[in-house]
């Protein structure tokens, strides 16, 4: 548990650090994930990932506008949901929202997941979900469960 610690620390001050010298900076906002501070971190780990390919992007458009792709967004919560069942090796955690994303993930479901929950209207159904099947899988087996984002990226004015 105490090298997944150090690694979120780790990750955190060379972002920093990174983000001091190199351009943009930008601020990572975390609603209430509990107190679990590895839960916590499993949300750093999504938000690190998005933050990373949002410096890629300013890099080459300093004055647009960052909408999160698609496919970032799919890797950072698979991200999240990898970091957070590492930890479970070393330390039983119970956090119900990681949780319901494993249980989708494993269903096969997890790519219309994050299309049909945090698509804001920016992307296209290139991979042609189907969303009325995909709405009935959820309401036959997560009937309970609500969509969240509990870290937020933003560029720093």
């Amino acid at each position: 548990m105490l090298k997944h610690i150090m690694f979120v620390f780790v990750s955190f001050f060379a972002l920093f650090f990174y983000s001091c010298f190199s351009g943009p900076s930008y601020t990572i906002t975390m609603s209430n994930t509990g107190p679990d501070s590895l839960v916590r971190s499993a949300w750093f780990s999504y938000a690190s990932h998005i933050s990373s390919d949002m410096d890629k992007f300013y890099k080459k458009n300093p004055e647009g506008e960052y909408i999160i792709p698609f496919l970032v967004e799919l890797e950072a919560r698979n991200k999240m949901i990898d970091f957070y069942l590492r930890v479970q090796n070393d330390r039983p955690i119970n956090d119900q929202y990681i949780e319901d994303m494993i249980i989708i993930r494993n269903a096969v479901k997890f790519k219309e997941y994050v299309f049909f929950s945090f698509n804001q209207g920016y992307w296209e159904n290139e991979n042609n979900f189907e969303k009325d099947e995909y709405d009935q899988w959820m309401e036959s087996n997560m009937p309970e469960h609500v969509p969240l984002t509990l870290a937020h990226v933003k560029k720093a004015d």
